[in-house]
C-alpha cells in the first residue's frame, strides 16, 4: 500500500514540474499563460508584425565607367586612293589613362575584324613600346621592331614610315601634344617620312606625313616654254 502512495505521489510531482516548465516556456515567448486567447496591443507587437509593415529595400547605384573612347589611327589602302592613307578609330580606355596607354592599345594587336573587314591594318602590331613621356608638348616614343620569332630586328623603311606615321597622328590628336619623336630600341634614327628622311632624334609632326592624309592633294607645277611662251602643268 505504502509503494502505490509513493508511485502516485512521484507522478503528481513530476506533472507539476511539467507544468511549471510549461509556464515558463509560454512566458519567455511573449505568449499570454492564461487558458484564454487575448489581443494583443499593436504597440507590443515587433515592428515586423505591425499591421501596415513594409519591407524596406536597397537600390544598388551602378559605379559609373571609368573608361571612354579615345582616337587612334590606322592605315587603309583604299581602292580609289593609290596610296596608304591614316584612318581614325576608337580604343576604350581609362579616362586617365596617359599616352602611353593609349598608344599601347596598337601594340601587338591586329586590327579588329569588323576593322579589318573594313580594309583597315595595324603596322604596329609589328612592334613593342617600351615607353612614351610627354614634356613640352613633345612625345617621346621608343619602339622596337619584332621578328616572327619574337626578336628585336631592324624594321624596313616602308614598315618604319608606316609605324611613324600611325604613332604622329595618334599622339598629335592627344592634348598637350604637338609634336612626336620616336627612338628605336632607345636609340635617335632617322625616320622616313613623306618627303625625305629625317634627321635622327627631329620632332615629327602631322605636317611629316601630309600624304597619308584622305584629303591630301599633290600640288601641280606650271611650267612656260622659252620657244612659244606656252604653259603647261605637270
Amino acid at each position: 500500500m505504502r509503494r502505490l502512495l509513493r508511485r502516485a505521489r512521484r507522478r503528481r510531482l513530476a506533472l507539476r514540474a511539467v507544468l511549471v516548465l510549461a509556464v515558463a516556456a509560454a512566458a519567455g515567448c511573449g505568449l499570454p499563460t492564461d487558458e484564454h486567447a487575448q489581443a494583443i496591443d499593436p504597440e507590443e507587437l515587433p515592428e515586423s508584425l505591425r499591421p501596415g509593415f513594409t519591407a524596406s529595400t536597397t537600390t544598388t547605384v551602378p559605379a559609373p565607367l571609368l573608361t571612354e573612347p579615345r582616337t587612334v589611327f590606322l592605315l587603309t589602302n583604299p581602292q580609289d586612293i593609290e596610296r596608304t592613307i591614316v584612318v581614325e578609330v576608337e580604343r576604350q580606355v581609362n579616362r586617365s589613362a596617359p599616352l602611353e596607354d593609349l598608344l599601347a592599345t596598337l601594340f601587338g594587336e591586329a586590327a579588329s575584324p569588323e576593322e579589318s573587314d573594313a580594309g583597315y591594318f595595324n603596322t604596329l602590331e609589328l612592334f613593342e613600346i617600351l615607353s612614351a613621356t610627354v614634356v613640352d608638348g613633345v612625345a617621346t616614343v621608343d619602339i622596337v621592331h619584332l621578328s616572327p620569332e619574337g626578336e628585336d630586328q631592324p624594321p624596313s623603311a616602308d614598315e618604319l614610315e608606316f609605324a611613324a606615321a600611325q604613332l604622329v597622328f595618334t599622339a598629335s590628336a592627344t592634348e598637350g601634344v604637338d609634336g612626336v619623336r620616336i627612338l628605336l630600341d632607345g636609340q635617335e634614327v632617322s625616320v622616313p617620312t613623306s618627303d625625305a628622311d629625317a634627321e635622327p632624334g627631329s620632332v615629327l609632326r602631322t605636317s611629316a606625313y601630309e600624304q597619308f592624309q584622305p584629303d591630301f592633294a599633290p600640288a601641280t607645277t606650271t611650267t612656260t616654254s622659252p620657244e612659244d611662251g606656252e604653259s603647261g602643268e605637270s
